[in-house]
C-alpha cells in the first residue's frame, strides 16, 4: 500500500503533537543552541546509509541547488527549533501550539504572491476558524507571563513558511526523501555559527543525564528525520496552504498530551480553540481530497 499525500499529513499532524511536549521537557535541561543542532546533527545521520547507497553526497552541495537547501534548514530547523525551546520556558505546550496556528495567515499570504496558489473562499473559512484559538489565548494571557513566551511562538510560525516557501520552488522531481535530508543536514550546519555565541550566553549547558539523551534522540530521529520524510511528502504533491491548514489541527492531541502528562490544566477557551482548529483542518481536508494528488511510496 503506498502512502498519499494526504496520509502523509495525517500522520504529520499526529507527530507535530509531541513538538511542543518535548521542546518543553528540553527547555532548561539543555541551551537552546545546542539542542537544535544536536537534533538535526542526529536527523542528518539517520540519512547516512540512503545517502551513501544512492551515492548523493555531492547532490547536496551542487552550486545551483544548495542556497535554497541552507535556506530551507536555517528557516526550517535551525532558527524556529531555537525560538521554539526559548519560548517554551515562558508558555505551555498546549499555548505553543494553538498560537502556532497564525502559520496559517502567513502561508495564505505567502504562497498567494509567491506560489500564485488559488485561494477559495471555504479555505479562507476554514482557516478562519483554525486561527480563532490563536487569537483566544492571545487575548486571554495578554500581559502575564505566558504571553512573552506565546509572543515568541508567534513569530516562529513565519520561519517555517519562509523555509517551505523555498522547497516549493525546488526543481521538478527533488525526491521527498533527499530534501528531508537536506533539511537536517544543512540545519546543523547553519546552527554552526551561532555557537560563537558562547562569549556572551552558555550554549553549550545540558543536563548530562538518561533524560535529556531521551530527548534528544527522540528529537533528532522521530520529530525530525523521520517527520520531514512526511512533510515533504506532502507538500512536494499538493498546494502548501491546505497542508499547513490541515496539519494545524494538531493542538488538539498536544493539549490532551500535556494534560494527561500533568504539564498543564487545560481551560474552558483553550477547548473552544482546539475545537475550532479541528472543525477547519477538516474542512480543508474536504478541499484537499476533490484536488488530483500524486501518489508514491514513502
Amino acid at each position: 500500500m503506498r502512502l498519499t499525500p494526504l496520509g502523509a499529513i495525517w500522520i504529520n499532524v499526529c507527530i507535530n503533537s509531541f513538538i511542543p511536549i518535548f521542546g518543553y521537557l528540553a527547555a532548561g535541561r539543555i541551551s537552546p543552541v545546542l539542542f537544535a543542532f544536536l537534533g538535526s546533527a542526529l536527523g542528518f545521520a539517520s540519512f547516512i546509509p540512503w545517502i551513501l547507497k544512492k551515492d548523493l553526497l555531492k547532490e547536496y552541495f551542487k552550486p545551483g541547488l544548495w542556497p535554497s537547501l541552507l535556506g530551507i534548514g536555517f528557516f526550517g530547523s535551525a532558527l524556529p527549533i531555537v525560538g521554539l525551546v526559548i519560548a517554551l520556558k515562558y508558555t505551555t505546550p498546549a499555548n505553543a501550539a494553538i498560537i502556532g496556528q497564525i502559520e496559517a495567515i502567513y502561508s495564505i499570504i505567502l504562497t498567494s504572491i509567491f506560489l500564485r496558489e488559488k485561494i477559495c473562499a471555504r479555505q479562507l473559512a476554514g482557516t478562519a476558524l483554525v486561527l480563532a484559538g490563536t487569537m483566544l489565548i492571545v487575548f486571554k494571557e495578554r500581559f502575564t507571563f505566558r504571553w512573552t513566551g506565546d509572543l515568541i511562538v508567534m513569530a516562529v510560525p513565519l520561519s517555517y513558511q519562509i523555509s517551505h516557501l523555498i522547497s516549493k520552488k525546488l526543481p521538478k522531481g527533488v525526491p521527498h526523501t533527499f530534501v528531508a535530508s537536506a533539511r537536517t543536514l544543512f540545519a546543523a550546519l547553519s546552527i554552526l555559527p551561532l555557537f560563537a555565541a558562547g562569549f556572551f550566553t552558555p550554549v553549550f549547558h545540558f543536563q548530562p543525564d538518561l533524560k535529556t539523551l531521551g530527548i534528544v534522540m527522540v528529537w533528532g530521529l522521530v520529530l525530525t528525520a523521520f517527520n520531514n520524510i512526511l512533510w515533504y511528502k506532502a507538500i512536494l504533491n499538493m498546494d502548501l496552504s491546505k497542508a499547513t491548514a490541515i496539519v494545524l489541527s494538531y493542538p488538539v492531541l498536544t493539549a490532551i498530551l500535556s494534560a494527561a502528562l500533568g504539564i498543564e490544566k487545560i481551560r474552558a477557551y483553550q477547548m473552544a480553540g482546539l475545537a475550532l482548529a479541528l472543525a477547519g483542518a477538516y474542512w480543508v481536508t474536504l478541499l484537499v481530497r476533490k484536488q488530483k494528488l500524486v501518489t508514491g511510496g514513502l
